[in-house]
Formats: C-alpha cells, sequence, structure tokens
C-alpha cells in the first residue's frame, strides 16, 4: 500500500502558521510566569530567583544550540529537539511541588524553549534572503497577532479556573509547533565548516566586531525591561487586579505590535536600522515610567500598548540587524547570541534584583531605574549602530519582490529554507 505524499504548502504560509503557533505558546509563557509561580506559593524574591536560573539555563544553551543548528543539524531539526523538550519540561513544572524542583525544572525548560525563537527567525532570514530582509516584521506581525488573541484568551481561562493551568497550556501549543515543522524543509548542512577557534559563536564575532557593542545596547535596554515586565502581573494583582487585567493589557499591546511590525520595514527604509532601535528604546523608557508612577491597576493594564509598539520595533530591527552584520550561515549563532544578551543575562540581573527592589525599595523605584536603563541602551544602541549601512536610510523595495509575503497572492519563488 503506498503511502499518502506529504501535503505541499506554499513556503509564505508555512512560515506564517509557524509564527501564528508559536505566538500562542509566548502568550501563554510571557504574560503569566509570575502569576503562575506566585499561585504555586513563591514570593516576589523566589520568583526572581527561578527567572534568573531560566536566564542562565539560557546564556548557557543558547550558544550551543546556535552552533549545533548551524553547523551540525540545522534549524529544523534543532526546532524540533527545543519544542518538545520544552512541552515536556513545562508539564513537569505543573506537577512539581516546593521551590527546589521548580526551581530546577524552570532551568530545564529554558534550556530546551531557548532554541525555538532564534531558529524560527533564522529559518524566516533565509526565506526572505538579502533583498527582502527588511520586511521580515511584515511576517512576524502574524506571531503577535495570535499572541494579542491568546493573551486575551488565556487570560479568561485563567480567571475562571487557576494559573497553574499556563503550563499545560503552554506545553500543547509548542507541541503544535513542533508538529507544524513538518511542513519546513530540512536543511541539514552539506557539509560542516570549520570555524575555528570557539566554533560558530567566535565566527560571530570575527565576522562583525561591531556585534559586541550590539550586544551591550541590547543588554542595557533588556535589564531594564525584565526589571520592569516581570513584576507588572504582581503590580496589577497589588492593585486588585487578576489574570483577565493583565491579559486584556497584554492583548493590546500585542494588538498594537501587529501594526507596528508590518510598518517596521517602512520606517527602518525611510530612518535607518539605527533610528528605529533607539526610537524603540525611548517608548519602553516612557512606558516603564508611567508603569511605575501610576497606580490604578486598569489604566496600567492599558497602558501596555507602550509595550508593545516598543518590542515590535525593538524585536524586528535586531531580527534584520543581525542578518545585515552576518552571512546566512551564521543566522542562528546570531539569533541565539542576542536572545543570550536579551533574554539569558539580562533577566539575572533584571529579574533577579528586580525582585529585591520591587520588595524592599518599592514599585516606583524599580520602574523609574527601568526607564534610565532602556535610555542606557539607546545611547549603546546610537554608538554601535553607526555604521552607514544601520544609520541610512535604504531604497524602497520593489513591490513585485514582495509578492510572496502575500499567501493569496502570486507563485511564490522557493528561495529558503522552507518548502
Amino acid at each position: 500500500m503506498l503511502s499518502r505524499p506529504r501535503p505541499e504548502v506554499r513556503p509564505a504560509v508555512a512560515l506564517q502558521v509557524l509564527f501564528i503557533l508559536f505566538g500562542v505558546t509566548i502568550a501563554a509563557f510571557f504574560p503569566f510566569l509570575a502569576l503562575f509561580l506566585s499561585a504555586r506559593g513563591l514570593s516576589p524574591s523566589q520568583i526572581g530567583i527561578v527567572i534568573a536560573a531560566m536566564a542562565v539555563a539560557r546564556i548557557i544553551a543558547n550558544p550551543v544550540w546556535g552552533h549545533v543548528a548551524d553547523t551540525t543539524l540545522g534549524r529544523r531539526t534543532t526546532l524540533q529537539i527545543g519544542a518538545l523538550g520544552a512541552a515536556a519540561a513545562a508539564i513537569g513544572l505543573f506537577v512539581a511541588d516546593g521551590y527546589l524542583p521548580i526551581v530546577l525544572l524552570g532551568f530545564v525548560f529554558a534550556a530546551f524553549s531557548t532554541t525555538v525563537g532564534p531558529n524560527i527567525d533564522a529559518i524566516a532570514l533565509e526565506h526572505l534572503g538579502d533583498e527582502r530582509m527588511g520586511d521580515y516584521g511584515r511576517i512576524r506581525g502574524w506571531e503577535s497577532l495570535s499572541y494579542a488573541v491568546a493573551c486575551l484568551l488565556i487570560g479568561l481561562t485563567l480567571e475562571a479556573a487557576d494559573p497553574t493551568w499556563t503550563m499545560p497550556i503552554y506545553a500543547v501549543g509548542i507541541f503544535c509547533v513542533a508538529a507544524w515543522t513538518v511542513m519546513l524543509r530540512a536543511d541539514r548542512p552539506g557539509h560542516r565548516e570549520r570555524h575555528g577557534r570557539l566554533g560558530a559563536v567566535g565566527a560571530v564575532f570575527r565576522e562583525a566586531p561591531a556585534f559586541w557593542q550590539f550586544l551591550l545596547a541590547l543588554l542595557l535596554v533588556w535589564i531594564g525591561f525584565n526589571a520592569a515586565w516581570n513584576f507588572i502581573a504582581l503590580k496589577i494583582q497589588q492593585a486588585g487586579g487578576g489574570p483577565l487585567l493583565v491579559g486584556v493589557g497584554t492583548a493590546l499591546g500585542g494588538l498594537v505590535e501587529v501594526p507596528v511590525m508590518r510598518l517596521s520595514s517602512r520606517f527602518g527604509r525611510a530612518w535607518g536600522l539605527r533610528r528605529v532601535f533607539c526610537l524603540g528604546c525611548c517608548i519602553y523608557a516612557l512606558g516603564f515610567l508611567l508603569w511605575g508612577l501610576i497606580e490604578n491597576p486598569t489604566i496600567v493594564s492599558l497602558l501596555t500598548v507602550f509595550e508593545g509598539m516598543a518590542f515590535a520595533l525593538l524585536f524586528t530591527t535586531t531580527v534584520v540587524v543581525i542578518g545585515r552584520m552576518l552571512p546566512s550561515t551564521l543566522y542562528s549563532t546570531g539569533q541565539s547570541m542576542a536572545v543570550t544578551a536579551g533574554f539569558g543575562i539580562a533577566p539575572i540581573l533584571g529579574a533577579g534584583l528586580g525582585g529585591v527592589v520591587f520588595q524592599r525599595f518599592g514599585v516606583v523605584t524599580l520602574y523609574v531605574g527601568a526607564s534610565c536603563l532602556a535610555l542606557a541602551g539607546a545611547v549603546a544602541a546610537w554608538v554601535a549602530l553607526s555604521s552607514p549601512e544601520m544609520s541610512r536610510p535604504a531604497p524602497d523595495v520593489d513591490p513585485e519582490q514582495e509578492m510572496d509575503l502575500r499567501p493569496d497572492m502570486g507563485p511564490v519563488p522557493d528561495v529558503g529554507t522552507v518548502p
């Protein structure tokens, strides 16, 4: 009996669905982690330690996953391993009992889950190619849309049930991500390139010496972000809000991300990547300051639109900057190094110390400090991205080159790692 052939899926559609599914998993984890840990009986300081432990896992795992994806297994296989491992660890967190088991399972969870995002972004950059790389935000906007809708629905679910159910929801979502990757073409490197000392990680810094400076800018702004964001749910809760209000706020932020991400390519071409990145830092600084000064939980929730605007500008710009700095053979490693700085080292300092500041010195001190760090990130980025390629506006892209980004228009050229 003949086996049924795998259904053909257009490259743009395969990539868009992948982003949509991943957005649901981010919605299940990102806004509700502090509430999940609080529901398990952890104090703000203990929550900060758990987040810091997860950040240590990202620091250790990200460079390894990036090297493996670019040189040995390929991005699709690495993504699949990370997604399945994250699903298992999420279930473990759901059933774990006690502070120490939660810390250990949080470490394992982060070590696997951290590989998913960088490899999805690397696949997207490879699909777009050099000429259309600036249009990354148009594809990434699908993830923001699903994130916004899922935040609202998950917030409603957790309000009616219990915040601890966020982890089973995440597990189902990330398993769907792993299942959908069968629609992507295998991309295992045909030959193993010798990158010299430190492997692909060392090659990144040799290819782009300014990458160190850019990582510093990422570190500063994401320290501020982690200090502010990881405790916004607790601030809303302490002021009388609950998971639904947190979900509404994050949903609004996600909805704002969609148009901003879709417009990010135009911003980059009109102003240059340097100005767009610094604008995102300044919007974060303003948002953090308002979060700290305003007491009403509903208004604070609504003000998460600042997070959506800033995140859309910073995230899309970061992915494209790395794509401009590095050759395609180092995309996964470059993205992984950015995640190491922004979501590995930064949470240790931002969330770890942020929990202590939140508990001992108060909300205002925490959020004023986060605002100052975001502004410092803007200054560092202004220096790091001073090259003409990053600071000058770029010519407009021919609309015909964008046709394969829309699933309802024309044939799609097979130019990337997705089928």
